[in-house]
């Protein structure tokens, strides 16, 4: 059976050089509010400002060593497994393992990203609606179908496979050993987010339903009743957990637990979640962003910077992102 390993060796990896020479273009983006974003793939925001990227967590392989030009001005980011990328300007920024060439970013990205999401050994963007994968092919997991090359909204990486959501439905490809890949129906049309853990994968339907399907040794495709008979209004999933959000209240099944314990500020004004390995980060109404260990009570501590003003989170496998700074202008 397969299992999740950590990428080889201890040693601390550089963003490559080719990164600090992206070119920036200037603009507005439109992009995803952050409460319905796609967990896993890109946190945005609807124009550019000056938010603060920031980072805290295991820093093993440089994973939240942010690099310096995405310190401040990104419209989205997106936790890797143990690499993180950005988008700044519509240009990928990537720092963190590079073991299998995910933080390589190809120079067809640096213009016209408006997404990525980062898996455990390969990256995706997203460019005027067509998906661009790189970083290990294992699996095929960076071979995007002709379907992801056009109308794409959304990309969710995997470990060895990804998804992507087209008007409304979700696409898979890369590993399928255990049905990871083979959508169901019920995800073929009203798909509003997409979520992908290791071996299995989540979706959001525009009635506030989620639909699993995949890998279910460890319970994550086993979603609650409370879950099923409420509203959904955020999904998130990383290794062999899935985390949702129902009328504010975070609920987290997976790892073995059918339906985990949660900090008291999780059960209520809760807005975005987001899950790693064995923590769960969640996004306040009030602008706070807390962690907590999966299926634990007790909080995690985060920067001081993140208790205030954040508006977007992201988690990999044992590290976490926020981008931080002032709302952006509502649409007139």
């Amino acid at each position: 059976m397969p299992t999740t390993r950590r990428p080889y060796g201890r040693r601390r990896w550089a963003p490559p050089a080719a990164l600090t020479a992206l070119a920036a273009v200037c603009g507005l983006l439109t992009l995803t509010h952050p409460a319905t974003a796609v967990p896993r793939s890109s946190l945005q925001r609807l124009a550019a400002t000056d938010w603060d990227t920031l980072s805290w967590g295991d820093d093993t392989y440089g994973q939240k060593t942010v690099t310096e030009e995405a310190l401040t001005g990104a419209s989205a980011v997106s936790a890797g497994d143990f690499h993180s990328l950005a988008v700044k300007d519509g240009a990928v920024l990537a720092w963190g393992s590079a073991l299998y060439r995910q933080t390589e970013v190809p120079g067809s990205l640096s213009s016209g990203v408006t997404a990525v999401s980062g898996g455990y050994l390969h990256s995706l963007a997203l460019k005027n609606g067509s998906v661009v994968a790189w970083g290990s092919d294992r699996y095929d997991s960076t071979v995007v179908p002709p379907a992801a090359k056009a109308d794409v909204s959304a990309i969710a990486a995997g470990q060895f496979f990804s998804l992507a959501l087209k008007n409304g439905a979700v696409l898979g490809w890369g590993d399928n050993r255990y049905g990871q890949t083979d959508v169901p129906e019920t995800a073929h049309s009203g798909i509003t987010a997409i979520a992908a853990g290791s071996y299995h994968a989540l979706a959001l339907t525009d009635e506030g339903k989620v639909i699993a399907w995949g890998d279910n040794r460890n319970k994550q495709t086993d979603i609650p009743a409370q879950v099923k008979s409420g509203t959904v209004t955020a999904i998130a999933a990383r290794k062999d957990l899935s985390v949702a959000v129902v009328g504010g209240r975070v609920y987290a099944w997976g790892a073995k637990v059918a339906n985990q314990s949660v900090p008291s500020l999780a059960q209520s004004k809760v807005t975005a979640v987001a899950a790693g390995y064995g923590h769960i980060v969640a996004l306040l109404d009030s602008g706070r962003a807390i962690e907590w260990k999966a299926n634990s009570t007790a909080l995690n501590t985060v920067p001081a910077t993140a208790n205030t003003k954040v508006q977007a989170i992201t988690a990999g496998a044992y590290h976490s992102l926020a981008l931080r700074g002032d709302p952006p202008p509502t649409a007139p």
